[in-house]
């Protein structure tokens, strides 16, 4: 069984173009935010449709979210409950089925805002333990039976990762919720019907962020450009020094030869051994 007031609710809003925003949809682990991380919480008033008329019930959504974080770093809510308060009124229903206890599996979108970018995320399968429900006809220390005598479903579990791509606040608020009712005889076994589906809205226009992140450019710093207008300075070249030619040495048959350049012509030294002197002197007879 299924009650809709998802007619009266504003239009969800869906990832917007550019990537700025990115909603997580899987839950894969991923590493923990640097930043120092806050306890938000935001209490957020429903109406929800139950067969014996429309209730409205204050839902209380708490998370561990970062006080910061980086463009393009995931964040992974921590801690997450969603508290909802039922009426004695709206429990009737399962009452007249002689129920014993009642649990709960809850999903609630969460509105996600980054600049102009907004993207709807949904935390689902959030689990309620059972809880024992008031004696018909019986209140409070033996009175009458009132609203105060009611029951408090609290759903936590897992939820998606989110990831901000724009520089500047980013919020994440509580939208629409679903919650599925089980509800159980005395003897553990489940009612006729089991369950119940009730689609609650939100009871006014006005968001309430659970909590405010702040996000900086995650982008490495990079040298900025040289202006076009500043001329380039450029270093002269040193002076060339002039290239000096060692001697060149040569080997004759009679001695050994050194050949000294000059500018436009060259010298030739030849060196001759004693020995060959001596034989090349004329005798004296």
């Amino acid at each position: 069984m299924t009650l809709d007031a998802r007619a009266a609710a504003r239009r969800p809003l869906h990832l917007a173009l550019g990537g700025a925003l990115v909603v997580a949809t899987a839950l894969i682990p991923s590493a923990e935010s640097v930043a120092a991380d806050q306890t938000s919480e935001a209490t957020v008033p429903y109406t929800c449709p139950f067969p014996s008329g429309t209730e409205q019930v204050d839902v209380e959504v708490k998370a561990v979210l970062p006080v910061t974080a980086r463009t393009g770093e995931t964040i992974r809510p921590q801690d997450v409950s969603v508290a909802v308060p039922l009426p004695r009124s709206a429990l009737t229903q399962f009452t007249a089925l002689e129920a014993a206890t009642l649990s709960a599996t809850a999903e609630l979108t969460v509105r996600n805002t980054n600049g102009e970018h907004t993207a709807d995320a949904s935390w689902q399968q959030l689990e309620a333990p059972e809880v024992a429900l008031p004696p018909q006809g019986e209140g409070e220390n033996g009175s009458e039976n009132t609203d105060a005598d009611g029951v408090v479903l609290t759903a936590t579990g897992e939820v998606p990762t989110v990831a901000f791509g724009t520089p500047g606040p980013a919020t994440l608020a509580p939208a629409g919720l679903t919650l599925t009712l089980a509800s159980f005889a005395e003897d553990g076994a489940p009612t006729t019907p089991p369950h119940l589906t009730v689609v609650c809205a939100p009871a006014d226009d006005e968001e309430r962020p659970l909590a405010r992140i702040a996000v900086r450019d995650g982008a490495s710093p990079t040298t900025p450009a040289p202006d076009p207008a500043t001329p380039a300075r450029t270093r002269p070249n040193p002076p060339r020094r002039p290239s000096v030619r060692p001697p060149a040495w040569t080997r004759t048959p009679t001695g050994r030869s050194r050949t000294s350049p000059r500018r436009g012509s060259k010298r030739s030294t030849t060196r001759t051994p004693a020995a060959a002197r001596s034989r090349s002197r004329p005798s004296g007879s």
